[in-house]
């Protein structure tokens, strides 16, 4: 009886501190629009991280707490086109509107910017409207947590 007594509570025990970490621990909830552009970022992920805790690539800077903080900010990334050192002396901010017009056309917004046709080294276009609010909503949800990696 003794052990079988000792065995439940055991059990019992198990199972309640699984759940407890379970409870604990922090979980990436996204909105619909957030989702989708999640998706899309997928094609982001050739040259740039979307994860809190890694380090830029040398290809692209990590991109997982971009919005609302000035181009070429992150100190990991040391080649930084002209354009975008430029845009970040100029005080430009990763907004919806300035992320939105960079995602169609990074050469556009950044000449635009900078008041004159600079280097850049981001080739990339996403034309699909849509496809854009939705990758900015996904960066704007993911700003500052973490566990949305």
């Amino acid at each position: 009886m003794f052990l079988k007594s000792l065995m439940a509570g055991l059990t019992a025990a198990a199972l309640c501190s699984g759940m407890m970490g379970a409870a604990d621990a922090a979980e990436c909830v996204l909105p619909p629009e957030a989702q989708a552009g999640q998706a899309v970022s997928k094609q982001c992920m050739s040259c740039h991280v979307i994860e809190a805790d890694k380090p830029s690539r040398p290809t692209a800077p990590n991109i997982h707490d971009v919005y609302g903080s000035l181009p070429a900010s992150r100190k990991d990334f040391p080649k930084y086109s002209e354009g975008m050192l430029g845009a970040s002396a100029k005080g430009a901010t990763w907004t919806d509107d300035a992320l939105f017009d960079y995602l169609a056309d990074p050469k556009l917004y950044l000449n635009k910017v900078n008041g004159a046709e600079v280097k850049h080294a981001m080739f990339f276009q996403l034309k699909d409207e849509q496809k854009r609010k939705d990758v900015i909503a996904f960066l704007k949800a993911i700003k500052g947590k973490p566990e949305c990696n």
